[in-house]
Protein backbone atom coordinates (compact mmCIF):
# COMPACT_ATOMS: atom_id res chain seq x y z
CA UNK A 1 0.00 0.00 0.00
CA UNK A 2 1.43 3.09 -0.63
CA UNK A 3 1.52 5.99 2.07
CA UNK A 4 -0.54 8.97 0.61
CA UNK A 5 1.18 12.34 1.00
CA UNK A 6 4.38 11.40 2.71
CA UNK A 7 7.77 12.17 1.06
CA UNK A 8 10.59 14.24 2.06
CA UNK A 9 9.30 17.59 1.53
CA UNK A 10 6.79 16.61 4.00
CA UNK A 11 8.97 17.81 6.78
CA UNK A 12 8.93 20.98 5.98
CA UNK A 13 5.31 22.04 7.16
CA UNK A 14 5.85 19.89 10.37
CA UNK A 15 7.28 22.98 12.18
CA UNK A 16 3.62 24.44 12.11
CA UNK A 17 1.48 21.67 12.23
CA UNK A 18 1.26 17.63 12.23
CA UNK A 19 -0.08 16.58 9.19
CA UNK A 20 -3.63 14.40 9.28
CA UNK A 21 -3.71 10.84 8.20
CA UNK A 22 -6.07 10.23 5.32
CA UNK A 23 -8.41 7.52 6.63
CA UNK A 24 -11.48 7.91 4.72
CA UNK A 25 -10.62 5.10 2.63
CA UNK A 26 -11.37 2.54 5.64
CA UNK A 27 -14.74 1.40 5.43
CA UNK A 28 -15.18 0.29 9.32
CA UNK A 29 -13.89 2.69 12.18
CA UNK A 30 -15.35 3.80 15.42
CA UNK A 31 -14.05 7.35 15.79
CA UNK A 32 -13.85 9.84 18.96
CA UNK A 33 -14.43 7.25 21.75
CA UNK A 34 -14.77 8.30 25.02
CA UNK A 35 -12.55 6.26 27.72
CA UNK A 36 -12.76 9.82 30.15
CA UNK A 37 -14.49 12.53 30.67
CA UNK A 38 -11.53 14.77 29.50
CA UNK A 39 -11.83 16.04 25.75
CA UNK A 40 -8.67 14.37 24.72
CA UNK A 41 -9.42 10.66 26.47
CA UNK A 42 -10.78 10.12 23.10
CA UNK A 43 -9.84 6.46 21.38
CA UNK A 44 -10.21 5.50 17.27
CA UNK A 45 -11.23 2.17 16.52
CA UNK A 46 -10.45 0.90 12.61
CA UNK A 47 -10.80 -2.66 11.62
CA UNK A 48 -9.76 -4.45 8.84
CA UNK A 49 -11.67 -4.96 5.55
CA UNK A 50 -12.50 -7.81 6.06
CA UNK A 51 -13.57 -10.62 8.61
CA UNK A 52 -15.82 -10.80 11.90
CA UNK A 53 -13.34 -11.10 14.23
CA UNK A 54 -12.41 -11.14 17.11
CA UNK A 55 -9.47 -9.33 15.91
CA UNK A 56 -5.89 -9.07 17.46
CA UNK A 57 -5.38 -5.55 18.76
CA UNK A 58 -2.43 -2.52 18.28
CA UNK A 59 -2.74 -0.20 20.68
CA UNK A 60 -0.78 3.04 19.18
CA UNK A 61 0.06 5.88 21.45
CA UNK A 62 1.36 8.67 19.93
CA UNK A 63 4.55 10.33 20.46
CA UNK A 64 5.14 14.28 21.03
CA UNK A 65 7.50 14.79 24.07
CA UNK A 66 3.72 14.04 26.03
CA UNK A 67 3.20 17.62 24.69
CA UNK A 68 1.64 17.31 21.22
CA UNK A 69 0.30 15.35 18.80
CA UNK A 70 -2.59 13.23 18.28
CA UNK A 71 -4.05 9.78 17.38
CA UNK A 72 -4.88 10.79 13.94
CA UNK A 73 -1.75 12.32 12.48
CA UNK A 74 0.92 10.93 10.86
CA UNK A 75 1.76 8.36 13.60
CA UNK A 76 -1.10 6.37 12.36
CA UNK A 77 0.31 5.88 8.60
CA UNK A 78 2.74 2.64 9.64
CA UNK A 79 -0.82 1.17 11.43
CA UNK A 80 -2.31 1.00 7.56
CA UNK A 81 -0.26 -2.10 7.24
CA UNK A 82 -1.32 -3.50 10.33
CA UNK A 83 -4.70 -3.46 9.05
CA UNK A 84 -3.80 -4.93 5.89
CA UNK A 85 -2.33 -7.68 8.27
CA UNK A 86 -5.32 -8.70 9.87
CA UNK A 87 -4.64 -6.59 12.75
CA UNK A 88 -7.34 -4.19 14.50
CA UNK A 89 -6.05 -0.86 15.63
CA UNK A 90 -6.90 1.53 18.62
CA UNK A 91 -5.17 4.89 18.33
CA UNK A 92 -5.31 6.55 21.67
CA UNK A 93 -5.78 9.91 22.79
CA UNK A 94 -4.29 11.28 26.22
CA UNK A 95 -4.21 14.44 28.37
CA UNK A 96 -1.21 16.43 27.24
CA UNK A 97 1.34 19.16 29.34
CA UNK A 98 1.34 21.43 30.31
CA UNK A 99 -1.91 21.33 31.02
CA UNK A 100 -1.73 18.35 33.09
CA UNK A 101 2.32 16.64 34.52
CA UNK A 102 3.30 12.83 34.07
CA UNK A 103 2.06 10.09 34.80
CA UNK A 104 -1.35 11.77 33.90
CA UNK A 105 -0.21 10.18 30.06
CA UNK A 106 0.41 7.04 31.38
CA UNK A 107 -2.72 6.73 33.44
CA UNK A 108 -4.62 7.83 30.43
CA UNK A 109 -3.06 5.01 28.52
CA UNK A 110 -3.64 2.63 31.16
CA UNK A 111 -7.30 3.68 31.63
CA UNK A 112 -7.71 3.18 27.44
CA UNK A 113 -6.37 0.03 27.28
CA UNK A 114 -8.91 -1.19 30.08
CA UNK A 115 -11.74 0.40 28.37
CA UNK A 116 -10.72 -1.78 25.13
CA UNK A 117 -10.25 -4.99 26.84
CA UNK A 118 -13.96 -4.28 28.98
CA UNK A 119 -15.38 -3.31 25.68
CA UNK A 120 -13.43 -5.39 23.03
CA UNK A 121 -16.82 -7.68 21.80
CA UNK A 122 -18.33 -4.06 21.43
CA UNK A 123 -15.52 -3.56 18.90
CA UNK A 124 -15.14 -6.81 17.64
CA UNK A 125 -11.65 -6.76 19.07
CA UNK A 126 -9.78 -10.25 20.62
CA UNK A 127 -9.03 -8.86 24.35
CA UNK A 128 -6.20 -11.91 24.71
CA UNK A 129 -4.50 -10.29 22.10
CA UNK A 130 -3.55 -7.07 22.82
CA UNK A 131 -0.33 -5.22 21.47
CA UNK A 132 0.88 -2.25 22.45
CA UNK A 133 2.88 0.27 19.82
CA UNK A 134 4.64 3.49 20.93
CA UNK A 135 6.48 6.21 19.40
CA UNK A 136 8.88 8.34 21.41
CA UNK A 137 7.06 9.57 24.70
CA UNK A 138 4.43 7.32 23.73
CA UNK A 139 7.17 4.28 23.56
CA UNK A 140 7.36 5.46 27.08
CA UNK A 141 4.00 4.77 27.83
CA UNK A 142 4.15 1.29 26.09
CA UNK A 143 7.28 0.25 27.79
CA UNK A 144 5.60 0.58 30.98
CA UNK A 145 2.28 -0.66 29.62
CA UNK A 146 4.49 -3.88 28.75
CA UNK A 147 5.78 -4.36 31.99
CA UNK A 148 5.04 -7.59 34.44
CA UNK A 149 5.30 -4.95 37.41
CA UNK A 150 4.89 -1.66 36.87
CA UNK A 151 4.23 1.96 38.07
CA UNK A 152 1.59 1.83 41.00
CA UNK A 153 -1.77 2.66 39.62
CA UNK A 154 -4.46 4.40 41.03
CA UNK A 155 -7.25 1.85 42.69
CA UNK A 156 -9.80 2.53 40.27
CA UNK A 157 -6.92 1.84 37.30
CA UNK A 158 -5.74 -1.31 39.09
CA UNK A 159 -7.76 -3.64 37.09
CA UNK A 160 -5.46 -2.22 34.27
CA UNK A 161 -2.66 -4.34 35.38
CA UNK A 162 -4.63 -7.94 34.62
CA UNK A 163 -4.93 -6.61 30.76
CA UNK A 164 -2.65 -9.41 28.48
CA UNK A 165 -0.32 -7.17 26.36
CA UNK A 166 1.54 -9.43 24.11
CA UNK A 167 4.05 -7.43 22.77
CA UNK A 168 5.37 -4.31 22.79
CA UNK A 169 6.88 -1.89 20.09
CA UNK A 170 8.83 0.91 21.17
CA UNK A 171 10.39 3.09 18.52
CA UNK A 172 12.94 5.05 19.09
CA UNK A 173 11.29 4.99 22.62
CA UNK A 174 11.98 7.75 26.00
CA UNK A 175 12.92 4.45 28.15
CA UNK A 176 14.24 6.83 30.69
CA UNK A 177 12.90 10.77 30.68
CA UNK A 178 15.80 11.75 32.25
CA UNK A 179 17.48 12.59 28.63
CA UNK A 180 14.40 14.09 27.08
CA UNK A 181 15.45 17.08 25.27
CA UNK A 182 19.14 18.74 25.43
CA UNK A 183 20.87 20.19 22.88
CA UNK A 184 23.52 18.13 21.41
CA UNK A 185 21.44 14.39 22.69
CA UNK A 186 21.42 12.86 19.77
CA UNK A 187 23.64 12.38 16.72
CA UNK A 188 22.33 14.67 13.95
CA UNK A 189 23.67 17.28 11.80
CA UNK A 190 24.19 20.61 13.92
CA UNK A 191 20.82 21.85 12.64
CA UNK A 192 18.49 19.12 13.21
CA UNK A 193 19.99 19.23 17.11
CA UNK A 194 19.44 23.04 16.87
CA UNK A 195 15.70 22.40 15.34
CA UNK A 196 15.30 19.58 18.15
CA UNK A 197 16.60 21.62 20.91
CA UNK A 198 14.43 24.66 20.06
CA UNK A 199 11.29 22.58 19.86
CA UNK A 200 12.14 20.77 23.05
CA UNK A 201 12.85 23.79 25.30
CA UNK A 202 11.18 23.58 28.71
CA UNK A 203 10.04 20.06 28.25
CA UNK A 204 11.31 18.64 31.26
CA UNK A 205 9.27 21.69 33.27
CA UNK A 206 6.07 21.02 31.07
CA UNK A 207 5.96 17.66 31.52
CA UNK A 208 6.83 17.32 35.60
CA UNK A 209 5.42 21.31 36.59
CA UNK A 210 9.46 21.69 37.38
CA UNK A 211 12.66 22.25 35.64
CA UNK A 212 14.39 19.42 38.19
CA UNK A 213 12.52 16.51 39.10
CA UNK A 214 12.99 14.58 42.23
CA UNK A 215 15.46 11.37 41.21
CA UNK A 216 12.66 9.08 42.28
CA UNK A 217 10.19 11.08 40.16
CA UNK A 218 12.27 10.49 36.97
CA UNK A 219 12.89 6.69 37.94
CA UNK A 220 9.30 5.97 38.56
CA UNK A 221 8.75 7.05 35.10
CA UNK A 222 12.03 4.88 33.67
CA UNK A 223 11.46 1.66 31.80
CA UNK A 224 14.84 0.69 33.69
CA UNK A 225 13.22 0.67 36.99
CA UNK A 226 10.66 -2.04 36.03
CA UNK A 227 12.16 -4.24 33.29
CA UNK A 228 14.09 -6.48 36.32
CA UNK A 229 10.58 -7.97 37.05
CA UNK A 230 9.69 -9.10 33.47
CA UNK A 231 7.92 -7.39 30.46
CA UNK A 232 5.89 -8.68 27.46
CA UNK A 233 7.77 -9.97 24.42
CA UNK A 234 9.89 -6.79 23.31
CA UNK A 235 10.92 -5.02 19.49
CA UNK A 236 12.54 -2.27 19.62
CA UNK A 237 13.56 -0.08 16.67
CA UNK A 238 15.26 3.39 16.60
CA UNK A 239 17.43 5.39 13.77
CA UNK A 240 21.55 5.27 14.77
CA UNK A 241 20.81 9.37 13.54
CA UNK A 242 18.30 10.35 15.79
CA UNK A 243 18.92 14.00 17.13
CA UNK A 244 16.00 13.94 19.71
CA UNK A 245 16.20 10.72 21.90
CA UNK A 246 19.07 9.27 21.99
CA UNK A 247 20.15 6.09 19.83
CA UNK A 248 22.16 4.76 22.76
CA UNK A 249 19.50 4.65 25.16
CA UNK A 250 18.16 1.69 22.85
CA UNK A 251 21.23 0.06 22.95
CA UNK A 252 21.07 0.33 26.80
CA UNK A 253 17.38 -1.38 26.81
CA UNK A 254 18.18 -4.06 24.77
CA UNK A 255 20.95 -4.97 26.53
CA UNK A 256 19.16 -4.55 29.64
CA UNK A 257 16.06 -6.99 28.38
CA UNK A 258 18.52 -9.55 27.45
CA UNK A 259 18.54 -10.25 30.80
CA UNK A 260 15.02 -10.43 31.31
CA UNK A 261 13.63 -11.96 28.01
CA UNK A 262 14.50 -15.17 26.11
CA UNK A 263 16.08 -14.58 22.77
CA UNK A 264 12.86 -15.28 20.76
CA UNK A 265 11.10 -12.56 22.85
CA UNK A 266 13.56 -9.83 21.98
CA UNK A 267 14.55 -7.42 18.89
CA UNK A 268 16.91 -4.42 18.61
CA UNK A 269 16.04 -3.05 14.72
CA UNK A 270 18.84 -0.47 13.80
CA UNK A 271 17.46 1.85 11.13
CA UNK A 272 20.97 2.71 10.00
CA UNK A 273 21.04 6.55 8.93
CA UNK A 274 17.41 7.36 10.22
CA UNK A 275 16.42 9.86 12.15
CA UNK A 276 13.69 10.31 14.47
CA UNK A 277 10.69 8.66 14.43
CA UNK A 278 8.21 11.12 12.69
CA UNK A 279 11.21 13.24 11.35
CA UNK A 280 11.33 11.24 8.14
CA UNK A 281 10.15 8.67 6.26
CA UNK A 282 12.11 5.80 7.35
CA UNK A 283 9.55 4.64 9.81
CA UNK A 284 6.65 4.44 7.60
CA UNK A 285 8.41 2.14 4.95
CA UNK A 286 6.67 -1.28 4.93
CA UNK A 287 10.30 -2.92 4.70
CA UNK A 288 10.62 -1.45 8.55
CA UNK A 289 7.04 -1.62 9.55
CA UNK A 290 6.04 -5.37 8.24
CA UNK A 291 9.04 -6.75 10.87
CA UNK A 292 7.44 -5.75 13.65
CA UNK A 293 3.43 -7.00 12.67
CA UNK A 294 5.77 -10.17 11.56
CA UNK A 295 6.88 -10.16 15.78
CA UNK A 296 2.91 -9.45 16.70
CA UNK A 297 2.36 -12.38 15.03
CA UNK A 298 4.53 -14.81 16.17
CA UNK A 299 3.18 -13.63 19.80
CA UNK A 300 -0.28 -14.42 19.35
CA UNK A 301 -2.22 -16.25 22.34
CA UNK A 302 -3.58 -19.21 21.37
CA UNK A 303 -5.85 -21.13 23.38
CA UNK A 304 -5.08 -24.35 24.03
Amino acid sequence: MAIQGLNDAWMLQRPLRNPEAITDWIARQYRDISYGEAELQKLDIYLPENGDGPFPTIIMIHGGGMCACDKHDFHLYPMFYALQDGFAVAAVNYRLSPAVTYPTQLYDTKAATLFLYEHAADYHLDGENFFVWGTSAGGNMALLGGMKKGRELPEKLKAADQVPIRGVAALCAEATVTEMGGFGSGIGTFAEKLIVSLQLAGITKKVFGTDKPDQTVLDAASAFTYLPDGCAPLYIQHGDKDPAVPFEQSRRLYEAAKAVLPEEDLIFDVLQGAAHAGAGIDYFKKENVTPILDFFRRHLHKEA
